[in-house]
């Protein structure tokens, strides 16, 4: 039987884009039921950042631009 520790091992060797999508296929097929309440600073986090917004204090970009960017950062343009 292949253990969690085997397949995170495996997933480690390969390519950067492939764990990417590897990442997206397995968050994909958890139910929102089995997820995780997020840490308290999480939610600190949330609320300073939604405040700073509320008063002009931060910037929003549309969602395409930030995965576009963020994707170009970690090397996995399409």
């Amino acid at each position: 039987m292949t253990t969690v520790q085997e397949v995170l091992e495996a997933a480690h060797r390969l390519p950067s884009a492939e764990r990417a999508r590897l990442i997206h296929a397995l968050w994909d097929s958890v139910s929102p039921e089995d997820w995780s309440p997020p840490a308290d600073e999480s939610i600190a986090e949330a609320q300073r950042r939604s405040a700073a917004l509320d008063a002009g204090r931060m910037n929003t970009a549309p969602w395409p631009e930030v995965r576009q960017r963020a994707r170009r950062e970690a090397g996995l343009e399409e």
